[in-house]
């Protein structure tokens, strides 16, 4: 029988089983037996399945900040950071759209505790300036006009690439061909006039 040798282990092998299953149809049991121990085994290293799932979600987010941290510090023009973005936002929901539903809500179980919501609280902010740095720099340059709010311009953004996971099943487009769309209308609503006029 397989033993339990780190948190990463854990947190692989549960991703794993709610891609393939989705979360609700997911059951302990079989993330034990994705990793080849007992339920039992198990429980003594999860408070719940939902504690599980938050665990996952956090390493995802973590690992998504550090994408876009990077295209954010990149030398790019802000036009091509901001497709890069949208493209790994958009790249993040196409890829885990089974689990999808349960972005849109807080798992059951267990309460967070104050140092986790503390913990979440510092990683939203960190995504959150990535994002507005790259909005910011955009400005600076004179590549975004000088009235557009970063910091409304990039939850703005994050909702529509967000937004996706909704209704993305049904749409024959790629989540590629489905960026450079978005773009578009992002592009057009913040470049000067002049820019957008050139291209």
């Amino acid at each position: 029988m397989t033993k339990i040798h780190s948190k990463q282990q854990l947190i692989a092998a549960a991703e794993k089983v709610f891609l393939e299953k989705g979360y609700d149809a997911a059951r302990v049991e079989d993330i034990g037996a994705e990793l080849g121990v007992l339920q039992g085994s198990l429980y003594y290293h999860i408070g719940s399945k939902a504690g599980l799932l938050r665990l996952v979600l956090r390493h995802r987010f973590t690992s998504m900040t550090e994408q876009i941290e990077e295209i954010a510090a990149s030398s790019a023009s802000v036009r091509d950071k901001l497709r890069s973005a949208v493209i790994a936002q958009l790249s993040y929901h196409n890829d885990r759209l089974p689990d999808s539903p349960q972005w849109f809500k807080n798992p059951g179980g267990p309460k967070e505790s104050a140092a986790d919501i503390e913990t979440d609280r510092k990683m939203v902010a960190r995504f959150r300036q990535a994002w507005h740095d790259i909005l910011a720099d955009g400005i600076e340059r004179g590549e975004i006009r000088s009235e557009v709010d970063p910091d409304a311009a990039s939850l703005s953004i994050l909702g529509m690439c967000n937004y996706m996971a909704r209704w993305y099943e049904a749409h024959a487009m790629t989540h590629e061909a489905i960026a450079d769309s978005q773009l578009e209308l992002i592009w057009t609503g913040m470049a000067p006039r002049e820019i957008f006029k050139g291209d």
